[in-house]
């Protein structure tokens, strides 16, 4: 009963608290990410967790300089792994958790995402469960990400194939974390 009160207002209430600092206390405390410094996660994004405190079989880690923009979906049950300045656009999806198709009991099976240092999520991606986004890679807006990226690629399309290569010498640092967001 408890993890579906935190759970609901980590998603219904605490989400929408126009305040970083509030947020990433709650996220941390009660959620169990762990975040990075300098990290910024915005208003309206959605959690999902098996167990509060820390306690998912999983774990859920943010490395520094990551920005996860609006209205992202983080699906922590099968774990999340941030590198650092990893930057996800507004509105996408993160989802480690997935139903077993020929499982008679409808069963579910968990893997972690992981999106390794640079690495650049579009708005409205998808990504699915066990994938892992090479350092500095790109997954184009709208893409669907059903498979491993290669370090350095840029990807698209439904499902996200390779149509393109990013520049190598990347040492920008992501520090977005305007007054009221």
């Amino acid at each position: 009963m408890l993890a579906k009160l935190i759970a609901y207002w980590t998603n219904h209430l605490i989400s929408h608290i126009p305040f970083f600092a509030v947020r990433h206390w709650w996220y941390r405390t009660f959620v169990g990410v762990q975040i990075g410094k300098d990290c910024a996660v915005f208003m309206g994004c959605f959690w999902y967790f098996y167990r509060p405190f820390g306690r998912n079989p999983q774990p859920m880690v943010m490395g520094n300089n990551c920005i996860v923009n609006r209205r992202c979906t983080l699906d922590g049950r099968g774990g999340l792994r941030f590198g650092n300045n990893v930057s996800i656009s507004p509105e996408v999806s993160l989802i480690t958790s997935n139903h077993l198709k020929d499982d008679p009991n409808f069963g579910v099976e968990d893997k972690p995402i992981v999106i390794e240092d640079y690495a650049w999520v579009g708005s409205r991606a998808t990504v699915l469960p066990g994938v892992t986004i090479g350092r500095g890679a790109i997954v184009a807006a709208g893409s669907v990400v059903t498979k491993d990226v290669p370090a350095y690629a840029v990807v698209g399309g439904v499902p996200a194939k390779v149509i393109g290569e990013r520049a190598r010498d990347l040492r920008y640092t992501l520090n977005f974390q305007p007054w009221f967001e």
